[in-house]
């Protein structure tokens, strides 16, 4: 633009980097904070509102639907406790993937029963309709929305007809960037009503959605089925 006789470049802000440099400082956070927000043992920070004893009973329930060995995708697998632990204890074939390279080391220590890859969810690609059921608890959130939105079709295709998709989301909106165990994170939330219409516009069909209070605050579990 000119201005008073000047030339003055504008510089406009890029998205997507934008984005790229939210999902980099979630990385570098959980590289920093592994053992911090969860131990070896699966037990979770003692600061932490966080009630890991309901895994079991989230992985028991979607494994109830699936047929023996079904294969199941882990989206943020972390450290791989308690989550892949109790799918991969449950005779179902698990692949793990999440971008942090110390929670992935930790994962493939504690759960070898598991497969793992390092990979950033939102840069994702899976043959199609090769996995029964994904799941992603409490690593969407990390995720920038649109990123989160762009994924939702993916997993539609990852799925084979008729597989399940269960995830924690959001309740509420909220977008924030604050410490959180000595490091650094993000944050990106919609609230229910928004994910159940993202997911029934990827053909994944919300069967139910559960709010998950966490002290003063909480998660919706959601169960979708791709159709």
């Amino acid at each position: 633009m000119v201005h008073g006789g000047w030339k003055i470049a504008v510089m406009e802000s890029d998205p997507v980097a934008e984005r790229a440099r939210q999902r980099a400082l979630v990385r570098r956070g959980y590289d920093a904070i592994s053992l911090a927000y969860r131990s070896d043992d699966g037990d979770a920070a003692a600061s932490s509102a966080e009630d890991v004893s309901r895994y079991a009973g989230w992985v028991a329930e979607l494994a109830g639907l699936l047929r023996p060995g079904a294969r199941v995708v882990d989206l943020g697998c972390g450290a791989g406790i308690p989550a892949t632990r109790e799918l991969a204890s449950r005779g179902l074939q698990v692949l793990g993937a999440d971008f942090s390279v110390i929670q992935l080391r930790r994962a493939q220590r504690l759960v070898p029963a598991a497969r793992f890859v390092q990979a950033d969810m939102a840069g994702l690609y899976l043959r199609p309709a090769t996995a029964d059921a994904v799941v992603a608890f409490y690593s969407l959130i990390h995720v920038p929305l649109a990123d989160q939105q762009a994924l939702f079709p993916r997993i539609r295709d990852w799925l084979r007809p008729g597989g399940y998709f269960l995830a924690t989301v959001g309740a509420g909106q909220w977008t924030g960037t604050a410490p959180y165990l000595g490091a650094d994170m993000f944050w990106d939330h919609a609230d229910t009503v928004t994910y159940l219409r993202w997911l029934q516009t990827a053909r994944l069909t919300p069967i139910w959605n559960r709010y998950i209070p966490e002290g003063n605050s909480g998660h919706t579990l959601v169960l979708a089925q791709a159709s």
